[in-house]
């Protein structure tokens, strides 16, 4: 889930800096947008999760207190404004733009400690789904996890106005996007990022993004649990625990089959849908079970785990509610348990904890594909 994690959360960091850079000689490029591979540019983690940490580089403005319009893509684009006078902070955004060129190029050879020197010690970002990733250490993490899980990921980034608070804090708004190599669109946002300037140097010190209002985000959002598609299974040796996860409607839900075996027994199976609600900006989950039971409940992660808190009824007319945590491992593994589990009030034992594993392609496809 991680891996999901700095998709939202390590590419903003990219797109910060990249926001920001330059055509190489100090110029700004007013024209293009930016859609370099991620890994091999500036893309910035996304997060994600996942993360998005940012970096983005402010691009300057004309006078203290006025906003200066950028362009989307790559360059900052100052005001047209011929009564203007000069701009007392063009030192200062040259000194960004420089380091937004030296973000690049950290972030061409994915080097994730070189990325996460250009914040502060002690900077915070936050992501659109709230999740908060402080100091440089934890930014360094989630850009070593996105570049691992995205080595091809593309970012497009717009830089609405950059405007410099005091002579040593520059405030810069604007959106990002980031797509895989296929075009599917992977991860959209606005943003605000804070530069500071510490000891003659500029670095990030803080970057929150949020979702755009009024856009339907429901694929998007769900891609933080994609990770649970697939066919999984634990096998004890009496029980067998399966579920089977797909994305339907064109990715606006997630649905889980799951089968419970005892003894060479099916004792019970049954169906979930998992999707985003754009009312209270969480996921939630609906699920039916063979015996007429029905559950519903909503989705939120902690760490490398995702806890589902679930309430319903049994097929007796029993209230109960329980916690299931899902864990990933790595790609091909994960854990699962069910916690703070209560029957009509009754609290009962916490389940075993079991290990899913992926399941294979069946022995024909490995056979056809080593043809």
């Amino acid at each position: 889930m991680r891996t999901l994690a700095c998709l939202s959360g390590a590419a903003l960091l990219a797109a910060i800096f990249l926001a920001a850079q330059t055509n190489g000689q100090g110029k700004t490029n007013p024209q293009r947008k930016n859609t370099k591979p991620a890994a091999q540019s500036d893309a910035k983690p996304q997060n994600a999760a996942g993360t998005q940490s940012s970096d983005k580089s402010a691009a300057g403005e004309n006078s203290a207190g006025r906003d200066s319009p950028q362009s989307s893509g790559t360059g900052a684009k100052k005001s047209a404004d011929k009564t203007a006078e000069p701009d007392k902070h063009a030192a200062d955004e040259k000194a960004i733009l420089e380091t937004a060129e030296t973000f690049v190029k950290a972030y061409e050879q994915r080097d994730a400690k070189a990325v996460a020197a250009h914040f502060t010690a002690d900077a915070e970002y936050i992501d659109e789904q709230g999740n908060v990733f402080e100091g440089r250490e934890a930014i360094e993490q989630t850009l070593t996890e996105f570049f691992a899980a995205n080595p091809r990921a593309q970012l497009e980034v717009t830089v609405e106005s950059v405007r410099f608070v005091t002579p040593a804090v520059a405030i810069e708004d604007g959106t990002s996007t980031v797509t895989s190599p296929d075009g599917d669109l992977r991860s959209h946002s606005r943003y605000v990022a804070v530069h500071t300037k510490t000891d003659g140097k500029w670095l990030v010190g803080a970057v929150r993004e949020h979702a755009p209002k009024g856009e339907r985000r429901h694929r998007e959002e769900l891609r933080q649990l994609e990770w649970l598609t697939g066919d999984w299974v634990d096998e004890a040796e009496d029980s067998i625990i399966s579920f089977s996860c797909r994305a339907v409607d064109d990715g606006n839900f997630l649905v889980r089959d799951f089968t419970v075996t005892v003894a060479g027994e099916e004792v019970m199976h049954g169906s979930q849908r998992i999707g985003w609600d754009p009312l209270t900006g969480k996921l939630r989950e609906w699920t039916f079970d063979s015996e007429g039971g029905h559950f519903e409940g909503v989705w939120h992660r902690d760490g490398d785990s995702w806890i589902l808190s679930s309430v319903g009824v049994t097929a007796d007319g029993q209230t109960a509610s329980a916690n299931s945590i899902f864990t990933f491992i790595n790609p091909h593994t994960m854990t699962w348990q069910a916690v703070d589990q209560e029957a009509e009030g009754v609290r009962v034992p916490d389940s075993e904890l079991y290990t899913l594993v992926r399941k294979g392609p069946p022995p024909e496809t490995l056979e056809e594909a080593g043809k």
